[in-house]
């Protein structure tokens, strides 16, 4: 069949990019590592790699390019297009569908890795054949991600630009297919709602750049055990460390920032799988930096560094295998599905893992050691033990969040951690009590050796101020746990002692100080981490008198408040008032206004907020949080549940019907509520007519006496009656028209004095409610102050390193 208006001349040019992709990768990899040799034919090879390197550049250029024209123009007869994107979705998202799938993040992934290649090609020097040798290695690799093509019946990859919808198994059979002009009734699946955030155009390159910046530090290690120069490989290779650990880290928090701001998690950090395996590389590569540092200036710890920097780069890939494996598929909510490439990812992380190990292997006895051990009283020690810290840290997330692995791997059963935030935190804590405690020691030690005299001396000052910041911090924040009163010390002290090591060693020159600087930062958001979550305050207790429990196991009372529209309810300081939902393109939004009470009891109204759920019935509905921010706190509010139908149309289309029935256990006295009134069990009687009722002698009849109130305060009566009926229950209802209500009268149990009570209401009557929770975090913005403060740090310590080198 000839089919209208396909475009497949995009698909074999995107496809011809990404063969051609793979091969110059290969070649330059190839030739890369002939010039590496150091004999006659090597500067012939180092030509053939350069170009062989800049052609597979402009081939993943060329893939990027065909890639974003299917996407811009929708051509949704290729299967990836219409898989992530539709007519309806802003232009602005389309980056965003760009890498929301595996081969769009792998192909971004790719390209950061083309840029760092080609200045490496122009600032490497005697370094760049055995470097580039693996960064093209890698690159081959990553280019084999996109092939899409099948070697003895296994599949290579998965390439955008070959598979058609219409020829995919999943859709192959359709009816739509058999028409020629089937792309004019086509639209696509869409963008997933939580990725519509334009935190999803910004995150994911910087974070897959520090993914692509970690491989430096790794073909440097890799280069300088390759090449026996076991000490030479550390000043080129030390400032890419810092911007991997930098770019990295600011990659990593603005995950967090865009969980806070776009999705309810409750919070920034949830100990996700996901968030796990990007923080664990940041954590050696941390290490690494800092040992790389040391070997520089005193050649201590070169085994150590050289293992880190290649366990960094491992780390990457094995996060890799566990985000797009779809092993962690039931575990995480930011896991990709399994596309088949499960068996070329091990592949891929085996190789280098390999690699690395035969290479540390082989070089064991080579690698200078240090003669004199080290002094308990040394720069050198400390951060030696500081990188061991973390190095032990990473290995307990990382375990943990392997559990799935180990469960296929060894054939347990291990069910996931109930409350993993509660687990991972309690693990933590010490590590980062030790690591904050060396941040503000740390640079108070000289190299070799310390003065130990001078060195109480010159920490004192700070200890004693960190010591008098605590003390009024517990007071004010009310602190009562002691492991988290020891944190919030060993944090300030690490601010205030790398101030005072700004102040009075740095004589104030912030050029010089961008460790410190780093340093502070890191202790600011381990400052801010911990207030904002050890005395977060959920103030959405549910005081509406209507219970959420019914919702299901993960509604509580205690944290979900039922507002319903025009009702006002404390919470916390506020009152809250639900005043009405309204539509703007796929999201409903809910506005809440929040009022306080003035001297005299009024209500002012403070702030509005307006959490939405963003509607997508392909994909499933997704809510997105409002916050309130305050220099002091953060007021955080998400819908946990709401009915999409919209009110007006129930009420439209079942004006006399009334709803479900609901029975309640009452004893006199007891009340029970309705959507506009409540209603109080007063009495019972019996004295009823039986010439109306016709009763026989053996027959029963009981009143019930219902005090209805509606929300004025206006007092109704309802009287349903039990009755038994020639030897049958025969209730007559009793109804409150006014109010829509209708109440019916079951059973009796004399020995409890408990009678059963029936409601039920005209759907006429229903008003819209929303279920929301609303968290107070306190002094957030010490930890999104701390992240500005880190980044800006690192990149004073990169720009000065880059200056020592180059003189």
């Amino acid at each position: 069949m000839e089919y209208v208006g396909e475009h497949l001349w995009i698909g074999k040019a995107g496809n011809l990019f990404v063969i051609l992709s793979f091969v110059f990768a290969l070649l330059a990899g190839i030739s890369y590592f002939f010039a590496a040799r150091d004999n006659d034919a090597a500067p012939s090879w180092l030509k053939i790699a350069r170009i062989s390197f800049r052609f597979h550049g402009l081939s993943v250029l060329g893939i990027v390019a065909a890639l974003f024209m299917m996407l811009m123009n929708h051509y949704f007869e290729y299967e990836y297009v219409w898989h992530h994107s539709n007519k309806e979705m802003p232009m602005r998202y389309i980056l965003s569908c760009f890498w929301e799938g595996q081969e769009g993040s792998f192909l971004l992934w790719t390209f950061w890795h083309v840029v760092i290649g080609l200045i490496l090609q122009k600032t490497a020097k005697n370094f760049e054949a055995p470097v580039m040798a693996i960064i093209s290695l890698v690159q081959a690799f990553l280019a084999s991600m996109l092939l899409g093509i099948f070697i003895f019946e296994h599949r290579i990859g998965s390439n955008p630009f070959t598979v058609l919808l219409r020829e995919h198994p999943d859709f192959a059979n359709i009816p739509l297919f058999k028409s020629a002009n089937y792309l004019e009734k086509l639209d696509g699946r869409g963008l997933n709602p939580l990725l519509q955030n334009y935190w999803m155009t910004i995150h994911p390159p910087t974070l897959f750049l520090g993914f692509a910046l970690t491989v430096v530090p790794f073909a440097y290690a890799i280069a300088g055990l390759w090449k026996k120069q076991f000490n030479q490989w550390l000043k080129p290779a030390l400032p890419w460390t810092f911007f991997a650990v930098a770019i990295l880290g600011i990659g990593i928090l603005m995950g967090g920032a865009w969980a806070y701001e776009a999705l309810s998690f409750g919070g920034f950090w949830a100990w996700d799988p996901v968030e796990n395996a990007s923080l664990v590389p940041w954590l050696t590569l941390v290490g690494a930096a800092h040992l790389m540092l040391i070997n520089k200036n005193e050649g201590q710890s070169l085994f150590t560094a050289f293992f880190l920097s290649i366990l960094t780069f491992i780390l990457i890939l094995y996060s890799t295998f566990l985000t797009r494996s779809g092993i962690l598929g039931e575990s995480s909510v930011h896991a990709f599905t399994d596309l088949g490439m499960s068996g070329q990812l091990l592949i891929y992380l085996f190789f280098f893992l390999i690699l690395g190990i035969a290479l540390l292997i082989v070089n064991w006895k080579k690698i200078p050691r240090q003669k004199e051990e080290e002094s308990i009283w040394s720069r050198e020690f400390w951060m030696f033990v500081g990188a061991i810290v973390l190095l032990v840290s990473s290995f307990q997330i990382m375990f943990y969040t392997s559990m799935p692995v180990w469960n296929k791997l060894f054939d347990l059963n291990k069910a996931p951690l109930k409350d993993v935030i509660h687990f991972y935190n309690n693990w933590q804590l010490p590590f980062a009590f030790i690591v904050t405690i060396l941040i503000a020691v740390g640079q108070y030690f000289k190299y070799k050796s310390t003065d130990v005299k001078q060195f109480i001396k010159k920490i004192s000052l700070s200890f004693v101020v960190s010591f008098v910041f605590t003390g009024l911090f517990i007071y004010i924040l009310d602190f009562a746990n002691g492991y988290y009163a020891i944190l919030m010390f060993s944090s300030i002290f690490a601010a205030v002692a790398n101030l005072d090591y700004i102040i009075r060693v740095l004589s104030g020159k912030l050029k010089k100080a961008g460790a410190s600087v780093a340093h502070i930062g890191f202790a600011l958001v381990m400052l801010g981490i911990l207030i904002s979550t050890s005395k977060k305050e959920i103030i959405s207790q549910n005081s509406s008198g209507k219970s959420v429990s019914s919702l299901g196991d993960n509604f509580s009372n205690n944290e979900n408040i039922v507002l319903t529209q025009g009702d006002t309810l404390p919470m916390g300081k506020y009152y809250a008032t639900f005043v009405g939902r309204r539509t703007e393109g796929i999201n409903v939004l809910f506005d809440v206004d929040y009022f306080t009470r003035d001297a005299a009891g009024k209500f002012q109204k403070e702030f509005s907020l307006a959490p939405l759920i963003q509607m997508n019935p392909r994909m499933g509905n997704s809510p997105e949080p409002d916050t309130r921010h305050y220099p002091s706190f953060d007021l955080y509010s998400h819908i946990t549940y709401a009915e999409l139908e919209t009110i007006k149309e129930k009420q439209a289309a079942t004006k006399d019907e009334y709803t479900e029935a609901k029975t309640a256990s009452m004893k006199q006295g007891d009340t029970i509520f309705s959507s506009n009134a409540i209603i109080i069990f007063d009495s019972l009687s019996t004295n009823l007519s039986n010439d109306q009722l016709q009763l026989a002698n053996e027959d029963i009849a009981v009143k019930a006496h219902l005090r209805v109130l509606d929300v004025a305060g206006v007092k109704y009566e309802a009287t349903p009656v039990y009755m038994i009926k020639n030897n049958s229950v025969q209730p007559i209802a009793s109804k409150v028209d006014q109010l829509g209500l209708q109440f019916m009268f079951w059973k009796i149990d004399p020995q409890s004095g408990k009678v059963e009570i029936s409601l039920q209401e005209k759907k006429a009557n229903i008003k819209d409610f929303i279920v929301m929770q609303a968290i107070i975090f306190p002094y957030i913005n010490i930890l999104w102050i701390g992240c500005i403060v880190m980044f800006l740090g690192t990149l004073l310590a990169i720009w000065e390193r880059i200056k020592k080198t180059k003189n």
